[in-house]
């Protein structure tokens, strides 16, 4: 057996599988496989929550000090959320809530970290095809013309499943109505004001089924997008001309990027044999915000801890994949749940009944809003339904309350 681990994408996930995978066992030969010829820049607009180092426990707490600070381009203390009518409700915090990344350092510094414990990556190779017998892994064939044999093999390749959907022989496409559709403008000497807050602007003229957004990356420079679902726009491009426009932001676009992110709920399975999902993989990507740097680190930190246990114990490898998805969903599943529920009414809401909703969460609320309770939930709809009463019997129906 070539490695213990071969982990195919070198994105936050696979990377996080990788570094947590050696934290734990120091002697485990894991593998990362990367089609593009340098790990770096992702198609994203780059925001990570600081709570996800939190959550990590002792490993989060070495990440974070392992990280090099320029991977944390600017500071966030909140959001300012532009409604369709065009009132904002601005939410500010003392203490810093998060950062806008410089995502194409983070991941560099992500897999000097990774080589650094012992693990090797290989770039410009992609994972081709898995080789199946006895149902089970025994392989992978690389773009390269390699066979490349493993125990664990790990599909941390984003939305396309790559692996997973060849190895299981799923030739559907995805379904357009649980992906957003994503399109964003890099952009340096414009004047952005609030620069250390978040901008997102609800409105289904400029991003129908999704929200249009600006991360600040300093007083000069952002990120610039929208996404909008999948089964209602054939292109973002020209919404995201309209967008630009509207903002009326001086300065120079210097690159110009589409992609695709995963708003799926959380499948009942996500391992089949010795084969795992991880991160957007795994369908962990928050579906209300479409946010998956976070839930990526995350969901490699426990399948790492869970993989390296089981190699070092010689244990059961459907035991460790067991256990690593009761513990994600465990942790993960019931918010995610509930975002997905969220979601599903956001994309059923004309822009009169987005107003509405919107404009009835309190600040407080707003602060809390990851967070909320039924409590807080049911006291909401109450407003609402004073405002539209059909609007606040709908709420209920998609929430489950």
């Amino acid at each position: 057996m070539d490695y213990d681990v071969i982990i195919c994408g070198a994105g936050p996930a696979g990377l996080s599988t990788g570094i947590s995978t050696l934290f734990v066992n120091r002697d485990a030969k894991v593998l990362i496989l990367e089609s593009r010829e340098e790990v770096g820049e992702e198609k994203c607009a780059e925001g990570l929550s600081e709570s996800w180092f939190l959550k990590m426990s002792d490993y989060g707490s070495l990440l974070r000090k392992k990280l090099n600070e320029k991977c944390f381009e600017n500071d966030m203390y909140g959001m300012i959320i532009h409604l369709p009518n065009e009132e904002k409700i601005r939410i500010k915090l003392n203490e810093r809530q998060g950062w806008v990344l410089n995502k194409d350092y983070f991941l560099k510094n992500l897999a000097e970290i990774f080589e650094y414990m012992g693990g090797e990556i290989r770039t410009g190779v992609s994972a081709s095809q898995p080789i199946v017998k006895d149902n089970k892994i025994e392989g992978i064939e690389t773009s390269d013309g390699k066979t490349i044999s493993g125990k664990y093999f790990v599909d941390a390749t984003g939305v396309s499943q790559n692996i997973w959907r060849k190895a299981l022989g799923i030739n559907d496409p995805l379904d357009k109505n649980e992906i957003e559709i994503c399109f964003q403008y890099k952009v340096t000497g414009c004047n952005i004001n609030d620069h250390d807050l978040i901008h997102l602007y609800f409105s289904n003229e400029l991003a129908p089924g999704g929200y249009a957004w600006v991360f600040p990356k300093g007083a000069d420079k952002a990120n610039v997008g929208l996404g909008c679902q999948g089964s209602r726009v054939n292109s973002t491009f020209p919404l995201m001309q309209k967008f630009w426009k509207k903002l009326k932001i001086d300065g120079d676009v210097i690159s110009k990027k589409g992609g695709t992110v995963s708003t799926f709920g959380i499948p009942k399975s996500i391992f089949w044999s010795n084969l795992v999902c991880v991160g957007a993989s795994a369908r962990f990507t928050n579906p209300i915000h479409g946010g998956g740097t976070g839930p990526a680190l995350f969901s490699g930190y426990l399948l790492g801890k869970h993989m390296a246990k089981s190699i070092r114990n010689d244990a059961p490898i459907d035991e460790s994949l067991m256990d690593y998805q009761d513990e994600v969903k465990s942790t993960l599943g019931r918010e995610h749940k509930n975002f997905y529920r969220l979601k599903t009414l956001f994309q059923n809401l004309d822009d009169e009944e987005l107003n509405i909703i919107l404009s009835s969460i309190n600040n407080d609320e707003w602060i809390r809003i990851m967070n909320l309770t039924k409590q807080d939930a049911l006291r909401i709809i109450a407003r609402i339904s004073k405002k539209n009463l059909k609007l606040g019997l709908k709420i209920p129906k998609y929430l489950r309350l």
